[in-house]
């Protein structure tokens, strides 16, 4: 690993396409024509990150906005001495960073892999041109924000109003559901990060998930969850 500009560690080159070949390119970057296409493609770093790797740093130089390709991301930010709040979990294909485009020239938290990520780092002038100068990409761009802060309003709303149970089980299925398609996975956040994510303790969540297993709702192995009874689990997220 090297570090770049900008605070995004990059690493070694994983997918040298060109940017309008690519299979998984947003919505955005489909409106973009073949001489902006090619400007992005001049742009953009093509890097790999390894579980635990950051993708980029909190209070570093804002050089770079991230489409993450392939992977699982963390954005987070610390809330006191070696204590963070996960903001939010970010499965690809997503974009990193769009929050401080124009609010900011730093980074007002951070983005950690998970897992296995591929993305790419594009020059965040290049970014903002197309911007300015593409309605369309624009309002793609715009559509994912007011997307992604509406889910935010939820999970925060939930935070607030569901009890201990609700929330560590709702983790649960949201990887065997919704990242993972499996009832069996391996967990890629220690009870740690689960607290940090839903703001409580490490030793609440450990409780909640040994108290899961003795009532047979999943079964636990290391970090290999599987998910045993998954409508009861189900009912337990919703607070029934």
């Amino acid at each position: 690993m090297v570090s770049n500009e900008g605070g995004v560690s990059t690493g070694k080159c994983a997918f040298p396409e060109n940017c309008k070949l690519c299979e998984v390119k947003s919505c955005a970057v489909a409106q973009l024509n073949e001489p902006e296409l090619e400007m992005l493609n001049e742009s953009v770093a093509r890097v790999r990150f390894e579980a635990g790797d950051k993708l980029f740093q909190e209070n570093a130089l804002n050089a770079h906005v991230i489409y993450l390709r392939a992977g699982l991301a963390k954005l987070h930010t610390q809330v006191g001495e070696g204590r963070d709040f996960i903001l939010r979990l970010v499965p690809a294909p997503s974009y990193l960073g769009l929050a401080t485009i124009f609010g900011d020239n730093v980074n007002q938290y951070s983005a950690t892999a998970l897992t296995a990520v591929e993305a790419c780092c594009i020059n965040i002038n290049t970014f903002k041109y197309l911007l300015r100068n593409n309605g369309e990409f624009a309002s793609e761009i715009v559509s994912d924000i007011c997307r992604n802060e509406l889910l935010d309003f939820k999970r925060y709303a939930s935070l607030s109003s569901k009890p201990l149970a609700s929330l560590v089980a709702g983790v649960l299925l949201y990887f065997a559901e919704m990242i993972f398609h499996r009832r069996q996975y391996d967990l890629p956040l220690t009870r740690t990060e689960i607290a940090e994510l839903i703001g409580t303790t490490r030793e609440g969540v450990t409780r909640m998930i040994s108290s899961f297993k003795e009532e047979g709702l999943i079964g636990v192995r290391r970090s290999r969850i599987s998910i045993l009874k998954p409508e009861a689990l189900k009912k337990v997220a919703s607070g029934e």
